[in-house]
Parts: structure tokens; sequence; C-alpha cells
């Protein structure tokens, strides 16, 4: 079993305490220097687990009062399929994509990501980090959570191409469908660098739970699109009874 980095053990502990109301939404969290003076760490470490919280949506940073517990947000929740797939969607508009897989290594599951893929917390996770760019620019940033029991010989190399593919093309499993969450969100530091924006800066951010046809979770994504060059566009029909004409 890999050992977790002192910044990942300060991450699970302060989302466990977000997660089970010790630290309450709206609530200051401790500065960096009295976390590393809890932790007995050092600031850099405090940091990387920081700004982890942060690109999760665990936390927010109000500039000149600290970082906050985020508030839970009332959502517009979009059922349905067809699924969202990046690299489908740059081909519809022949433009080619380009994938750099940022981090591949197991992990386990709190209790969001358990919830999430109807799993038990403790239970081991396939942990993915992966930008989707098209000539250069740096486009997509997706953070990727599958069960290690649904799939037992994932590899780096699957990721740089489109994983629903490689599910429906290797694995020949059927898709049933997507629930997604969409809102805007102040890009963190560690995003903003990769699309060489500042820190603060809005982003359009999604999670999304995909289903098998059998109605098990398969995947948990978190995607941050560059606010530049992304726009969503929705196309809703309704049904008419005929009846009621």
């Amino acid at each position: 079993m890999t050992q977790k980095h002192l910044y990942q053990i300060i991450e699970d502990d302060l989302r466990h305490k977000i997660l089970s109301g010790e630290l309450k939404q709206g609530e200051l969290i401790p500065s960096e220097m009295e976390l590393v003076a809890q932790y007995k760490v050092s600031r850099f470490t405090v940091r990387q687990a920081i700004n982890n919280l942060l690109v999760d949506g665990y936390i927010y940073r109000h500039k000149g009062r600290g970082t906050f517990v985020t508030f839970n947000k009332k959502e517009m929740e979009q059922e349905g399929t067809p699924y969202f797939s990046f690299t489908k969607e740059m081909k519809n508009i022949d433009s080619p994509v380009e994938t750099t897989v940022l981090s591949f290594q197991n992990t386990k599951a709190d209790e969001l990501l358990a919830s999430r893929l109807q799993l038990k917390p403790g239970d081991n996770l396939y942990y993915v980090e992966r930008l989707r760019h098209s000539g250069g620019i740096p486009l997509v940033y997706e953070r990727i959570y599958l069960p290690v029991n649904l799939f037992q010989n994932l590899n780096r190399e699957i990721f740089k191409d489109s994983f629903y593919d490689y599910v429906q093309g290797e694995l020949h499993w059927k898709i049933r469908n997507c629930v997604r969450s969409i809102e805007a969100r102040a890009l963190s530091k560690h995003v903003a660098n990769l699309f060489k924006q500042k820190e603060g800066e809005p982003t359009l951010y999604m999670s999304s739970i995909t289903y098998l046809d059998n109605g098990r979770a398969f995947v948990y994504t978190r995607c941050y699109f560059h606010g530049e060059h992304f726009r969503f566009r929705q196309n809703t029909l309704t049904r008419t009874n005929d009846k009621e004409i």
C-alpha cells in the first residue's frame, strides 16, 4: 500500500472535520501558521493540503479575511443522457484533443466520495488528474475517481484518450445516464497556474456521476473549464401528449 504524503493526511483530516460538522459552514478555518503549529509540518505542506480542498470546493478564500468552509449551495441538476465527453465534443468541431495525465494513483474514499460512488468510506479508489488542451491551449482540468473493485487493470495510458470510449469499446459496458451539477467558482491557485490565469478569476465547474445500465455508479468527475474558451448551450425538448392538444 502506498504511504500517504503529509499534505494528504492534513487534507483528509480537514475534510473529515468539514463533513462531520466539526468545522461548520461559513466558519473561518485555522490560518496557515496555526495549521503548521498544529500538524508540525512546513508551510509548503499545509498549502498543498489547502489548495486541494480549495480545488474540490470544500473551502473558499475571501481576500483580506481568510479561508472559510463553503456553504452548501442550492443546485439545479440536469439528469439524463448523453454523458459529457470532452473528446467527442471537440471532435464535433474538428478540434484535436491532447491530454496530459498529471497524476494516477490509489487513494481511499472519504464520506463524500463514498456517497457519490455507492461505496463505504475507506474503500479503494483510483484517482486521476488530467489536463485537456487543444492547439496548445489548456481547456479542461479534471479530477476523476473510480472504484478499484470495478476496474482491476486500469493504467495511466488509458486516460490519455477518451475514458468513455474505453468503457464502451474495450469493456463493452453500457452507460445509462449521467447526473451533472454546474456552478460558477473562483480559480484556485493550482488550477489558475494550469490555465495560465490569475487566482480568483471565474471558472465553470461541473461535477458528474455516471452510471452503467445496471444502475451502478462507476465514475465521479470534477471538471474545471477555462472561462475564456467555454460556454454551455442546452437544447431542452418537451413531449406533448396528443390527447391534451
